[in-house]
């Protein structure tokens, strides 16, 4: 705002705040919730259990990595048994899906329920938190099954929850069964011992062509990865990381590995959505080029074939988890193709609990090999803000890149789809020429059914009417895992979908 006579601008610029004060945005977000849920132990839901919920996210001595999707929220308030208020500091396009989740039994967890277990168990009551209780081997919540058992190592045992507030399921148990030898999983499911069996890659052929079986397949919303620690100084450079990239041959581990099951990826969107930019091309193959960029940085091939600087070789350390086949061979695969280039890299497994608590989340790695299963939002903030590159959060290679931060900002704040595709791209192609992870593969899911299981719906009467189960337009199929049924035998089906 500008003054006609120069000489009277101060005086504008002092009243400024009075004439265009600064206001701020408050969207709210009111939740009517339905009054007759309750928890399968017969207490009953109320908005006191979502403010509990809400409140143990955002606790300081809680460990969950989703604190900030809900640091947007400047108040919440209780305006009812079942009506509760949100009002938030300023535009978040993402809040209606932050709250598709699971609600906590404040009844079950709260503080002193929390403290007499911690005494109970010789435990401290003030340092024992929500993770330490023995809830989670014994979770209680408002779904359609019930928790029943769960043995270590063997099976998760949950059944029917009759008294579930929208249509009750068909099958009266549901078990998931740990199977670890692959061989076995396939036999199990041969024999009709398992319903509904995730087929490995390399029984997809077999499997599409067996007629007795319902067969589902799709590229999902996961993808896989090498992700860098760039506070090390090693891989501080982009150059470093797009060299070790190109020194990577994809193809083949997706034909070999994953018998063509797979496909290549390029940035940090899952390849499904509409966020993911197809025009951004992936790390060629190049392993010549790869070792010129290393050169160019003054790393030199010593007399033993290594890479050398300053008298440090280029070595360094790639962790994965054990008990998965892929990750395992994609350790040596990557191995050696690094040592063609002169790159000394040490591999190796650990335990999944020990890999995440003592590696992961204290940020105590190198390299390492990991997936993500995303979702359809465009809210990247977790996983790449470089505010969430602390201990225990998600952007545990310490990824910084001031754009990339606003980007994920205007996202949050923008409800206008288009636009939200467009700095979406954008944020895509920056994370793409950084590099700090290689982008490898997403692996397509397949899973198969025995033809005898149908969704069945009912009329007023009572009477069935079966038909084939479909998958959503993403490729899920257990959308309507409520309607399953499995008959005695295969039934005149009509259409469906």
């Amino acid at each position: 705002m500008k003054a006609k006579n120069p000489e009277h601008q101060s005086k504008i610029e002092s009243q400024l705040k009075n004439i265009l004060p600064v206001i701020e945005h408050n969207p709210v977000i009111i939740f009517n919730l339905r009054n007759d849920v309750t928890f399968h132990d017969g207490h009953k839901f109320d908005s006191g259990d979502v403010l509990f919920t809400y409140k143990s996210i955002i606790n300081p001595k809680g460990t969950s990595p989703r604190k900030s999707d809900y640091e947007p929220v400047k108040s919440a308030k209780i305006i009812g048994p079942h009506k509760i208020k949100f009002v938030y500091k300023r535009l978040f396009s993402s809040a209606i899906g932050s709250w598709t989740m699971g609600i906590l039994p404040e009844h079950l967890l709260k503080e002193k329920i929390l403290k007499d277990e911690a005494r109970l168990r010789g435990r401290d009551p003030e340092n024992f938190i929500m993770r330490d209780s023995q809830f989670g081997r014994n979770p209680i919540g408002t779904g359609p099954f019930k928790f029943r058992r769960w043995k270590s190592d063997e099976a998760i045992e949950l059944v029917r929850n009759d008294n579930y507030w929208d249509r009750t399921p068909e099958y009266k148990d549901y078990i998931m069964r740990v199977i670890p030898d692959a061989l076995t999983q396939e036999m199990e499911f041969y024999t009709g011992a398992v319903d509904n069996y995730s087929v490995q890659p390399h029984q997809v052929s077999r499997f599409s062509k067996e007629n007795k079986f319902q067969s589902f397949s799709s590229i999902g919303y996961f993808y896989s990865y090498i992700g860098y620690n760039i506070r090390n100084p090693l891989f501080a450079d982009p150059q470093i990381r797009t060299a070790l990239g190109m020194a990577i041959d994809i193809d083949p581990i997706i034909k070999y590995l994953l018998y063509g099951e797979g496909e290549r990826v390029t940035g940090p969107y899952p390849k499904i959505t509409e966020w993911y930019d197809p025009d951004i091309k992936p790390l060629p193959y190049d392993p010549t080029n790869a070792l010129k960029i290393l050169n160019t940085l003054g790393w030199k091939i010593n007399a033993d074939g290594w890479l050398e600087k300053e008298g440090k070789h280029f070595e360094f350390n790639l962790i994965t988890n054990s008990g998965n086949s892929i990750r395992k061979n994609i350790l040596t695969i990557v191995q050696e193709s690094w040592r063609k280039i002169g790159v000394k890299c040490n591999t190796q497994l650990f335990e999944w609990a020990v890999f995440l608590n003592d590696f992961v989340n204290p940020l105590k790695y190198d390299a390492l090999i990991l997936g993500w299963s995303m979702g359809t939002d465009p809210d990247l903030y977790q996983i790449w803000h470089s505010s969430q590159a602390g201990p225990n959060q998600l952007n545990f290679v310490g990824y910084k890149n001031p754009q990339v931060d606003q980007l994920i900002t205007r996202i949050r704040k923008e409800y206008d789809r288009s636009k939200q595709v467009k700095m979406a791209r954008e944020l895509h192609r920056l994370v793409a020429l950084d590099q700090p992870y290689t982008f490898l593969y997403v692996s397509k899911s397949t899973q198969v059914l025995d033809k005898n299981i149908v969704i069945v719906e009912k009329d007023d009467q009572g009477n069935e009417k079966y038909s084939k189960i479909y998958p959503t337009k993403d490729g899920r199929i257990n959308y309507y895992f409520n309607k399953w049924k499995k008959l005695p035998s295969i039934p005149q089906l009509t259409p469906a979908g």
